[in-house]
């Protein structure tokens, strides 16, 4: 009788130590690979963001890779844009984390501008804003202007254009 009671007593201890590595395992995969992102160190922390500007890019991610080349640069934007008879509307105005300046984004419906926004460092985003200007009901073509800036000098180092559609809802 003693004997099973033994036999049973390592098997249960057995069990208990192998269910607590287990369990320290999982914590410890958690804690490693799980959980939320480490928050982004801010490169230039002297420079003032847009108001709706936020950390992270429109997927919630941060890039952390290699960066791009001087004169190159890489950024996102709703290609079609639908605003209400306030403004508001779902721009996704995106500033790569792969780039090293900041941007400023303007967008103009022949040739008036209706939007433009203050600094985006890189790893920052706008998915909501309003736009200054707001055109009648209808749908427009537009174009996105993004101009880079050296985040020391604040000196324009180029732009890009992007043709766009906003369509203003009642």
């Amino acid at each position: 009788m003693s004997y099973n009671r033994e036999t049973n007593i390592k098997t249960f201890l057995a069990s208990l130590i192998f269910v607590i590595v287990i369990a320290a395992f999982a914590v410890a995969g958690f804690l490693v690979f799980g959980g939320e992102a480490p928050a982004e160190e801010d490169v230039y922390p002297w420079i003032t963001s847009d108001h709706a500007a936020v950390g992270g890019l429109l997927d919630g991610t941060y890039y952390s890779g290699e960066k791009n080349p001087s004169g190159v640069l890489s950024y996102k934007i709703a290609g079609e844009i639908t605003v209400g008879p306030d403004g508001k509307g779902d721009f996704k105005i995106e500033n790569s984390g792969k780039n090293t300046c900041l941007i400023k984004v303007s967008i103009a419906i022949n040739g008036e501008t209706m939007y433009q926004t203050g600094y985006i460092k890189p790893n920052e985003h706008i998915s909501e804003d309003v736009l200054d200007s707001v055109p009648a009901v209808g749908t427009y073509s537009a174009e996105a202007i993004f101009e880079g800036f050296d985040p020391n000098t604040e000196s324009s180092i180029g732009a890009a254009k992007e043709n766009i559609t906003i369509t203003v809802i009642p």
